[in-house]
């Protein structure tokens, strides 16, 4: 019977009263942090897409658990350079065009269009400067990129629907912790 406490906590909620939809549901803001020590073991555990350079380390990443976001960094050993990836005419503003383009060629994306994606980033890290995906340079599949400081950046948006999921949920969270 250990198994008990498992069946009885959400009964017990439910002849209560209590809400218990968060017991079994994900929150929209749950992210997952990851990092590797190369960027080639990164991309061996599927951490990160094969176009990044395979010779770079201190790999840091942040992914939303329900959706599409990330946002990566990465040292470079050398200037970066992808054959898959594609400039974009204006830094840090993607046109639709290259939007749709770019998500079209990616696998997790494919069957989005660009209008459902949404432009801002909801992810957070203290290795993630304020407003660096307004530095976008690339777009590499989904991915927008660029580099600084020998460093490379790269930052895939979630879609306008789970963006407000996330947007309302921190509301939701800061109204529950101001009462």
């Amino acid at each position: 019977m250990a198994f008990a406490p498992l069946i009885l906590v959400p009964m017990v909620s439910l002849l209560t009263g209590c809400n218990v939809s968060g017991m079994a549901a994900d929150s929209p803001d749950q992210f997952t942090e990851k990092t590797a020590s190369t960027s080639q073991e990164a991309i061996d555990k599927g951490i990160l897409p094969s176009w990044v350079p395979k010779n770079a380390t201190n790999v840091k990443l942040v992914q939303r658990n329900s959706g599409p976001e990330r946002i990566f960094t990465m040292d470079l050993a050398e200037k970066f350079t992808a054959t898959q990836c594609s400039s974009i005419d204006t830094v840090g503003k993607p046109s639709a065009k290259e939007l749709a383009a770019a998500y079209a060629s990616d696998e997790r994306t494919k069957n989005f269009k660009a209008e459902e994606m949404a432009q801002e980033r909801t992810l957070q890290a203290d290795w993630w400067p304020e407003g660096t995906e307004a530095k976008t340079t690339d777009l590499c599949g989904r991915f927008w990129v660029h580099e600084a400081d020998g460093k490379l950046f790269a930052f895939t948006p979630d879609t306008k629907e789970k963006v407000a999921d996330v947007l309302e949920e921190r509301a939701a969270k800061a109204k529950r912790e101001q009462s």
